[in-house]
């Protein structure tokens, strides 16, 4: 439970540096990353090139809220996407809207319109906009992915960006079904010698988004699997 605490209160600690007159962003979205890494015990490797163009969309596997702390270790210009919801939370909602989160409602029954404002996002801020298509976390990505940042892709010409992410510690920092944050985080920290594998694999132009978020899918679990 300390250890849970000093997590938020350290992210607390760096929302506040960063309405400090001239504070750079980015560079407290790396520190931070490598901070809460360092905390929960989680070291990094990486590998592969990171997207160098922008606007583009990162698409890639989902196992934790753990993952959001290594993609933004190993790549601060990433942006996310979330829902409405999170923006309210206490301290993570204004976090969130300080590294440039993108909310968007997921009640919302026109969905062209929720598309229009996250590629506006993409195109006016030249943003490098990590989603997750499952759509929620799990260990093997078998179900197909969700088809609309591939379609939104498609229509606006924006890149996608594949990678893949595992832990020597699959199921302690997986975050999946019926877990409570607070007994998952105690396992996180239980769990020691943790490493995080981080892998940039190839970049997609959309032209038939059903299709290809299935191909794309494919290629991130053979990425899983060859290190498997």
């Amino acid at each position: 439970m300390f250890k849970a605490a000093i997590i938020f209160f350290r992210t607390l600690c760096y929302l506040l540096r960063s309405y400090f007159p001239k504070a750079n962003i980015l560079a407290l979205k790396k520190e931070w990353a490598e901070e809460l890494a360092r905390r929960f015990g989680i070291r990094i490797e990486a590998k592969g090139m990171p997207p160098s163009e922008a606007p583009v969309i990162i698409v890639g596997n989902h196992i934790s809220y753990l993952d959001i702390i290594i993609l933004m270790a190993v790549h601060p210009q990433v942006t996310f996407l979330a829902k409405k919801e999170v923006g309210e939370w206490p301290i993570i909602g204004p976090t969130a809207r300080r590294v440039d989160t993108l909310f968007v409602n997921r009640t919302e029954k026109n969905k062209a319109q929720v598309r229009r404002q996250i590629a506006q996002q993409l195109l006016d801020k030249k943003s490098q906009l990590a989603v997750f298509p499952s759509g929620t976390t799990t260990l093997h990505e078998e179900l197909p992915w969700k088809k609309g940042m591939f379609e939104i892709a498609q229509e606006y010409s924006i890149p996608v960006k594949a990678f893949k992410i595992s832990y020597s510690h699959p199921r302690e920092c997986a975050y999946i079904g019926e877990d409570n944050m607070l007994e998952q985080m105690a396992q996180v920290f239980k769990a020691q010698g943790k490493v995080a594998y981080f892998e940039w694999l190839d970049t997609f132009h959309i032209t038939s988004p059903e299709e290809e978020a299935e191909t794309v899918r494919k290629a991130v679990v053979a990425a899983l699997q060859r290190e498997a």
